[in-house]
């Protein structure tokens, strides 16, 4: 079966699709931690009785901090992992092509030359997928990346929903 230029272009836009799902699954998850600490919040200011008054009088009011530094902990991990997550990250190309945006922004000082390229290119078909699977290598490596990142971020949030389940259980236990 023969690749058709058409096969390349459909694996590009997937793989830019998969980029921004990532990326918008890193906004969600951002979104939900300030729901999170919104809910904390509004919890500490509706607590009119003081019900956790925090005294530091027994061992046992320490215990209830643990949990605490974990909470910090994950959700930073989450904070940096989301972060990680819309920061570029192409690499330099192995090959300067007229196709990508970051070679002609940096690569062509003016439009006849970006020109000549681009129609050279486009005319010899080996080449231009040679190109475009460049293109499909480049895109699916970043879009990898962001879900590790994004992956990361979800296991922290959990890891800190549940740390911050346990601080509020202890909160009220103790």
């Amino acid at each position: 079966m023969k690749t058709s230029l058409r096969d390349y272009w459909e694996v590009i836009n997937y793989n830019y699709e998969q980029i921004r799902f990532a990326e918008i699954k890193s906004s969600v998850i951002i979104s939900v931690f300030s729901l999170v600490f919104t809910f904390a919040y509004t919890i500490d200011v509706l607590d009119e009785e003081n019900v956790y008054v925090l005294e530091f009088n027994e061992a046992s009011d320490y215990l209830v901090l643990i949990p605490v530094f974990p909470i910090i902990y994950f959700t930073f991990i989450s904070f940096v992992s989301c972060v990680k997550c819309f920061l570029p990250r192409l690499k330099k190309s192995a090959i300067n092509s007229p196709l990508f945006f970051g070679d002609v922004a940096m690569g062509y000082s003016d439009f006849e030359t970006y020109n000549k390229d681009l129609d050279s290119l486009l005319s010899d078909d080996e080449q231009y997928k040679k190109h475009l699977a460049h293109m499909v290598y480049a895109t699916a490596n970043i879009a990898f990346t962001k879900f590790k990142h994004v992956n990361d971020a979800i296991r922290s949030l959990i890891k800190t929903i549940i740390s911050l389940a346990l601080f509020l259980i202890l909160l009220y236990i103790l």
